[in-house]
């Protein structure tokens, strides 16, 4: 049964208890995954027997992975968005930038990790080297991504910030980002399916760090698929393995495809 609550129009909405359901459990969920996050930087889990791995354990280690990607892509919509509204600000500008980013974009993120490991873990930072270089990995998609939406925005569209005076934040707002909007969902799942990979090395810092240890490691997936199959643990390994394509195939369905759907009423005809 739908609901009109509040009497303004501004904050009315029709509701039904299948959506409080929804919004209470995503909202426990949230809580629940801020709290092992907080819980994990108070007290970090140093896995060191592999053999003996619980499911709190597995539980956690997703919240620590979702966590470190989640950071990274918000970095990367952060430096994307300035960096492409420079870069097509004038001509002359994205002859000199679009160079530098398809060279930067060509380096693998992986060639230069070992040298930020050695960097962030001078400064007692692993959690930050991994999410750089998870965030090197999302930004240029999503920089080429948004570079192409925006070269593919009629001039009618254009044309309206001009023929309305609106300039400045307001018209990327309200007429840039709208425009490109089916681009950014494409260049984030993208951005998105490609960290999926670089995450899995990210947490195995040991390797990168001369007479490393796991100890060393990022507690998370990444790491329990890559040490659980040194220590051939199959049971933790093909748990861990089942747990990711769950998270992965979850985000499919109630993300990715709902947003793919939105972005039709975006595009142009």
């Amino acid at each position: 049964m739908l609901k009109t609550y509040h009497s303004r129009y501004h904050f009315s909405y029709r509701t039904s208890i299948l959506h409080h359901l929804s919004a209470l459990i995503f909202t426990l969920v949230l809580l629940s995954f801020g709290l092992l996050v907080i819980f994990n930087f108070l007290h970090p889990v140093n896995l060191s027997d592999y053999k003996n791995v619980s499911i709190y354990d597995i539980l956690l280690a997703t919240t620590l992975t979702l966590f470190r990607m989640i950071m990274a892509f918000v970095l990367s919509i952060i430096v994307a968005v300035p960096l492409v509204i420079i870069s097509t600000s004038h001509p002359k500008v994205e002859k000199i930038l679009l160079p530098v980013f398809d060279i930067l974009q060509s380096i693998p993120p992986l060639a230069f990790f070992p040298v930020l490991v050695l960097f962030f873990i001078k400064f007692n930072l692993l959690e930050s080297a991994a999410i750089f270089i998870l965030f090197m990995e999302m930004v240029w998609i999503l920089v080429f991504s948004m570079i192409g939406g925006l070269k593919t925005i009629p001039d009618d569209i254009k044309n309206v910030a001009s023929i309305y005076k609106i300039t400045g934040l307001n018209e990327i707002w309200y007429i840039l980002l709208p425009a490109i909007f089916p681009q950014i969902v494409t260049g984030a799942l993208l951005a998105w399916g490609a960290s999926w990979s670089i995450v899995i090395v990210a947490e195995v810092l040991h390797t990168y760090i001369p007479g490393g240890t796991i100890s060393q490691d990022l507690f998370g997936l990444g790491s329990l698929l890559v040490n659980s199959a040194f220590y051939n643990n199959n049971l933790l390994f093909l748990a861990t393995l089942l747990v990711m394509i769950i998270i992965i195939s979850l985000m499919n369905v109630l993300i990715w495809q709902r947003l793919l759907h939105l972005v039709q009423r975006y595009k142009f005809d």
